[in-house]
């Protein structure tokens, strides 16, 4: 009799093995409640890790890899409330029993890392899950570690089908990566300061509410790089919500009058979301936004413990355009597939989701802090778990003396965007109230804190 194969997750599930794991997670937190580095040392730490990496840290902290929810504990035994999660690694916070147990189940297994050539049950696992919500169009995935390396695939991907075309239209103050390749499509002229640039990338306007018609102006700019360079262009790499530039967003009629464009001309469609994945009410913020029938390729990223490009048939690569050695390290891609679980078993997606209602729970707080400090508080950004805004008018100087007032406060927040810049936040999407109401309790501090340094009405 032939036997049943195995389900990708009964490892995990059986009961012998939770049970052992479990006891592994509660012998290391009652450890780790014990140990604490003095103060003397975990400063000789800080200033050995800054030595060892050419550059102190920007806040000055080490965590001990404990927590509890949107709380981290430090390696000198001080707890701090975590808004930027890792610049978004963090989606369901710190020390979540179910994740740790699931990570200490794969820790278990045979190899810290997967293949791409040799792969386990986890990739299966996470790729099913993966195709499952990314829509009718989207039928293949590629894993990869960094976010980095899946836009890479993507943008490899894409010139391989349109070759010999090699330019690219992305839009002003886009963020994709830090690559050679990727600094040049990223419009930070600092985060490519001596690198080479090929001079194949263009730019069009990203939406602004304060500019009539801002996406026939959008438009014209893409219409006129096509005339202008006829067949030499590949294709057009959307944020729906930019990251790094600033948490803006626009109507979902601006990008798809683009997204039609880009069609017409027979441009690919690719989307990056490395930073919005599972932050915007849906897994991908393309069917947040409803765009899925013309979307090309996707990016994903952070929230998922590693990344992937999925992509339609049409742009499925030649072998060996994107192989490489890994698709993932084992505990990422089994937490990784648990969080897309979660999100769909435990209500977190939709319209009415968690994610959309934690999204409201931060504007409520937001405009009752306005109101207390209206000259400190200026304008919001974001969606979902993924949330912005300006202080004190958005110099560089001051929004970062708030980001750092932040943290001497018990707060991690981090910044985005320039002119004006901003402090954002990448919550964990199980926030809770009482840490929400302490985490603004924090932010008030800081900026009256930074009001009082600074002279600054508030």
């Amino acid at each position: 009799m032939t036997r049943a194969p195995r389900r990708p997750d009964a490892l995990r599930d059986s009961p012998r093995v939770r049970e052992a794991a479990a006891a592994l997670i509660e012998a290391v937190a009652e450890e780790s409640a014990e140990a604490a580095l003095s103060e003397p040392a975990y400063a000789r730490a800080l200033k050995e890790l800054g030595r060892l990496r050419g550059r102190p840290l920007f806040f000055p902290m080490l965590q001990a890899g404990t927590g509890r929810g949107a709380r981290v504990r430090l390696a000198d035994g001080r707890e701090v409330l975590d808004f930027i999660g890792g610049i978004g690694v963090y989606g369901f916070g710190h020390s979540d029993p179910d994740l740790l147990t699931t990570a200490v189940v794969a820790a278990a297994q045979d190899t810290v890392f997967q293949g791409h050539l040799q792969p386990g049950l986890e990739v299966l696992r996470l790729s099913r899950l993966l195709v499952k919500h990314a829509g009718p169009r989207l039928r293949h995935v590629w894993l990869s570690v960094s976010g980095a390396m899946a836009n890479e695939n993507a943008l490899k991907m894409i010139l391989q089908k349109h070759a010999p075309a090699d330019r690219l239209v992305v839009f002003e103050g886009g963020f994709a990566g830090r690559t050679i390749t990727l600094s040049e499509v990223t419009d930070r002229p600092a985060f490519r300061e001596g690198l080479p640039l090929r001079g194949n990338v263009l730019h069009v306007p990203f939406f602004d509410p304060a500019v009539p018609n801002a996406t026939e102006q959008s438009v014209r700019a893409l219409r006129a790089h096509l005339s202008r360079y006829p067949g030499q262009v590949a294709g057009m790499l959307f944020e729906l919500v930019q990251g790094e530039g600033g948490f803006r967003t626009a109507p979902p009629s601006f990008f798809r009058a683009l997204m039609e464009t880009c069609r017409e001309a027979g441009v690919a469609v690719w989307v990056d979301e490395v930073q919005t994945f599972a932050r915007t009410g849906e897994l991908y913020a393309y069917r947040t936004f409803e765009l899925e029938d013309l979307v090309d390729l996707a990016t994903v990223g952070k929230t998922l413990q590693g990344s992937a490009v999925l992509f339609h048939k049409a742009y499925n690569p030649k072998a060996g355009l994107v192989a490489g050695t890994y698709a993932g390290a084992t505990t990422g891609m089994a937490v990784g597939a648990r969080i897309l679980e979660r999100l769909e078993s435990e209500g977190y997606l939709g319209a009415e989701g968690r994610v959309a209602l934690l999204g409201g729970r931060v504007g409520r707080r937001f405009d009752a802090l306005a109101k207390r400090l209206p000259r400190a508080v200026g304008a919001r950004s974001g969606i979902g778990a993924m949330q912005a805004f300006v202080p004190f008018g958005g110099d560089a100087e001051t929004a970062t003396a708030v980001i750092r007032a932040a943290y001497d406060e018990g707060l991690l927040v981090f910044g985005a965007g320039r002119d004006p810049m901003k402090v954002r936040m990448l919550l964990p999407v199980n926030t809770t109230d009482e840490e929400l109401e302490s985490g603004f309790a924090l932010l008030e501090r800081a900026l009256v804190r930074v009001a009082e340094e600074r002279g600054l009405p508030c």
